[in-house]
């Protein structure tokens, strides 16, 4: 079973979504607050899931710390939906994370078991 940590700037809709990952049988912690910062430093997850629907330069911010150390850079970053003009700057900063829409976040997760 693989662990996701999955970050959205929204509680109620970060359950909704987390949900289905849930019921296929990841293991899922979650992120939702601006007011604080997410820990992840004691317990990497396998996979971080970053939504862009909402704040996405937050999400970014947590992409680039993920991925400054290169004890972290192996752990795959996946971002969620996202308007098109948010997601195509991403998409040149971080030219291995995935890229998917929220309804496809299930299938691009099994892809990477």
């Amino acid at each position: 079973m693989k662990k996701i940590f999955f970050i959205h700037f929204n509680e109620e809709e970060l359950k909704e979504k987390i949900k289905p990952l849930k019921k296929a049988g990841y293991k899922v912690d979650y992120h939702f607050s601006t007011e604080s910062t997410a820990s992840l430093k004691e317990n990497l997850p396998d996979v971080l899931v970053i939504c862009l629907d909402r704040l996405p330069s937050h999400g970014k911010a947590y992409a680039e710390w993920m991925w400054e150390a290169k004890k972290r850079q192996h752990i795959p970053i996946v971002f969620s939906g996202g308007k098109p003009e948010k997601t195509e700057p991403l998409k040149a900063k971080f030219p291995k994370a995935i890229f998917c829409s929220n309804e496809t976040l299930p299938a691009t997760l099994e892809k990477l078991k």
